[in-house]
């Protein structure tokens, strides 16, 4: 036997949400009447399926889907320096710089220069680690999906040169929906396990909206077919 493992964010209205919670006074862990409820939101537009992952395990093996933009950004920078010694052509006495050698001296100061890497995955991911109960009806599941955006950039330093280059020291901004939980499912019910604030069009949390995260866990048996 092995276990298909199915997460799904659903986003709606944060009032919609509150009232749909206080009305359904869950005494047990299915959640398969609240979800076949907010299916007929979406389908009447007051809901919207945000992200639906999948992934199948054995029983006792991890197992990870990904749907991911590799994302790599600078995270340390070197400033701007100057050499500590030029040499330059003798000049008779008392004659100074000419412009143009000022310049070629102004171009030899450098800019922020990146010297450190790190890779962000951007998109989304699933990680599960199920095990069987008794029986193979109940399932002991540790489960971790996650989405994640980049949504803009901070600028902490910046450098203009006499020529007016510029040059920044800027770290990526990123939003993040994730929940790491462990649960106890029935095959083919559905579980409520997270509640989550969505961003808006800014990168920020968008406290008028919310999004509900369902996981539900199918046992499925291995069998050899007809041939």
């Amino acid at each position: 036997m092995q276990v298909q493992v199915q997460v799904e964010f659903v986003e709606m209205d944060h009032k919609r949400l509150t009232k749909l919670l206080f009305l359904s006074k869950p005494k047990v862990a299915d959640a398969t009447p609240l979800r076949e409820t907010v299916g007929k939101m979406v389908e009447a537009g007051e809901a919207e399926v945000l992200e639906t992952m999948m992934v199948v395990a054995r029983s006792g093996e991890k197992a990870t889907s990904e749907g991911i933009r590799e994302f790599i950004y600078p995270t340390e920078y070197e400033p701007p320096v100057v050499p500590e010694k030029v040499n330059f052509p003798e000049k008779p006495k008392g004659v100074g710089f000419s412009a143009e050698e000022l310049k070629a001296m102004s171009l030899l100061r450098t800019q922020f220069a990146p010297t450190a890497f790190e890779t962000r995955n951007l998109g989304s991911t699933l990680e599960v680690a199920p095990s069987f109960g008794a029986g193979g009806k109940y399932i002991d599941l540790s489960v971790a999906p996650e989405i994640v955006w980049h949504t803009g950039n901070t600028v902490w330093a910046e450098d203009k040169d006499a020529f007016g280059n510029v040059s920044k020291v800027q770290m990526p901004e990123f939003y993040k929906l994730s929940v790491g939980t462990s649960l106890t499912c029935i095959d083919g019910q559905y579980n409520l396990v997270a509640v989550l604030t969505p961003k808006n069009q800014n990168g920020v949390g968008d406290l008028s909206r919310k999004v509900m995260v369902f996981v539900k866990c199918d046992v499925v048996v291995v069998k050899e077919g007809e041939r």
